[in-house]
């Protein structure tokens, strides 16, 4: 891992405009009113326009700079006959002249039996136009046919997903994905899956076409897996095929001309995911490549982020943030690989599942995970946090902190934008297992430029310098941690140090298995332990 640019961050420190626009937006709710966010949209006046889906309702707020809530709208999704679900959530783009677009995929309902069914057989793209009052203004569609000859014996019938939809400032380019079906155990018997790339005006009417034909759909059901390459004029698909022998494997570069013609291909080494070390990118089990996140420097050179199982033998395998750069024919030129969690049932390394990389300024990129992330934290009382850490566009690390709300709070980030003042705002929910009633809670949290810099102003803005994890924990307490030339004691209740260790990495596991249940405090101090930088309790 790329040492800490301390130099570089107190450069930084000196150098930053300092802005006061930091919110926090907390709201206690039930289950059923969990918001999945999409989308975060900074408008030119400085408000936020934060888009997911509420129930089965598109969920639009707006937000002052200061975190006032000003608005929120839920729109039902319904169409007699169709399914609206999208894989990815629905897409949401502001209009240049005012407004917003939002895109989404109806499929139709196959199922004879289903209350809904009304004998539709094509698909749908629907195009819908709001004002910026988030009023109806007019809807576009297009009619996608789909096979649905043998859908009574698909396990999973025919559909289409939209992946990337791109404004590219006369019209816009549509990426999605048409699964032909199969029979509930992954096998295709109803031909091959393919990729769509339209490209259609401000009206919804198609202007020119392209197509991917492939084994199985790649299932990246996410936005950013299109890029458009404008010195070469070129557009960018990043894919990434099952681990079974049936369909092709490993993460692979498409790369089309301007007019959608197919150019070459080029597999990212180390995925194919049969050799060993192979690296699987994902972001939870279950899902190929759903959660990756793609963006284009201006080096022409593309950064992913993504959640990943690392199999390494003879050292086993393990869960890990990614972050890799890599050129037009998808060659590593370089790789982050943090927030380690070691394989265990049910824990994973989770990067946020709409956007979990993004910047204003290449030489300040914020990525973000959830390290010892279990997979339903609503139902698992055990602490997670959440990590933010600042690179440059050649990977080199800046600094990093953490959001974290307690020892009681499961804690899911699913996405962070970068700020137009220098700053990131994230989006989520977590679950306080202190509570009974509302124990639910939907958050926005944005935080400011000066929140990532030096000792004291992080803690200033909710942020930590180190946390401890799990905690609750057992016979481990691991300290998390970029700071260097600092030392950890950890103390009992009776203010007996009972442990002390100088910080060397960026994980330090302290063996625990001789400690006496009970609860501990531990500190990180600098300074031959005279300026206590953070402390916090953990339990066993």
């Amino acid at each position: 891992m790329k040492k800490l640019l301390l130099s570089l961050l107190m450069f930084v420190s000196c150098n930053m405009m300092f802005s006061q626009n930091e919110f926090e937006y907390v709201a206690g709710c039930e289950y059923s009113d969990i918001i999945d966010y999409y989308d975060i949209l900074e408008m030119d006046n400085g408000d936020f326009v934060v888009f997911g889906k509420k129930s089965s309702h598109d969920y639009l707020g707006r937000f002052s700079e200061s975190g006032e809530l000003l608005s929120e709208v839920l729109r039902y999704n319904y169409l007699p006959g169709y399914d609206s679900y999208n894989y990815d959530g629905n897409h949401i783009l502001k209009d240049k002249n005012g407004g917003f677009y939002i895109f989404k995929t109806y499929n139709p309902i196959l199922d004879v039996n289903h209350v809904n069914y009304q004998g539709c057989v094509d698909s749908k793209i629907i195009m819908e136009k709001l004002d910026d009052s988030f009023e109806y203004v007019y809807h576009k569609e297009i009619q996608v046919s789909i096979d649905t000859t043998n859908h009574l014996l698909a396990g999973y019938p025919p559909r289409i997903n939209i992946g990337t939809i791109l404004d590219e400032g006369d019209g816009f380019v549509i990426c999605y994905e048409k699964h032909v079906g199969d029979n509930g155990s992954g096998t295709h018997f109803y031909g091959y899956d393919s990729t769509f790339f339209l490209k259609t005006d401000y009206n919804l009417n198609i202007l020119k076409y392209g197509s991917l034909e492939h084994d199985e759909c790649n299932f990246l059901r996410h936005r950013n897996h299109l890029l458009y390459d404008e010195e070469d004029k070129e557009y960018l698909y990043y894919a990434s095929g099952n681990w079974s022998d049936g369909f092709r494997r490993g993460l692979y570069l498409y790369r089309f001309d301007s007019d959608f013609n197919f150019i070459d291909d080029h597999l990212l080494a180390r995925t194919e995911g049969l050799s060993n070390p192979a690296i699987y990118y994902r972001d939870r089990v279950g899902v190929v490549t759903s959660g990756i996140t793609f963006k284009r420097t201006s080096s022409n050179t593309t950064i992913m982020m993504s959640g990943a199982d690392y199999h390494y033998i003879p050292y086993g395998h393990y869960t890990v943030a990614a972050c890799v750069l890599m050129d037009d024919e998808a060659k590593m030129l370089d790789s982050v690989m943090f927030a380690k969690v070691e394989s265990a049932s049910g824990y994973s390394t989770s990067v946020p599942s709409m956007c979990s990389l993004d910047w204003k300024d290449e030489n300040k990129i914020f990525i973000g995970a959830t390290p010892y992330a279990y997979h339903s934290p609503q139902l698992h009382n055990s602490n997670q946090y959440f990590v933010i850490r600042m690179i440059d566009k050649n990977l080199n690390t800046i600094g990093e902190v953490y959001y974290d709300l307690g020892v009681t709070t499961a804690l899911l980030t699913s996405t962070l934008k970068a700020t137009n003042d220098g700053g990131c705002i994230i989006a989520g929910h977590f679950k306080d297992f202190g509570k009974t009633y509302k124990a639910y809670n939907n958050f926005i949290k944005k935080f400011p430029p000066e929140a990532f810099v030096g000792i004291e102003e992080p803690h200033a803005h909710g942020l930590k310098l180190a946390v401890a994890y799990p905690n609750p924990g057992g016979d481990v307490l691991n300290i998390r941690t970029a700071l260097r030339n600092a030392t950890l004691c950890v103390y009992d209740m009776q203010g007996r140090k009972i442990y002390e260790q100088e910080i060397t990495d960026d994980i330090t596991s302290v063996d625990a298995s001789k400690w006496s249940s009970g609860t501990y405090i531990w500190k990180l101090t600098v300074n031959n332990e005279q300026l206590t930088v953070e402390e916090g309790k953990w339990i066993k």
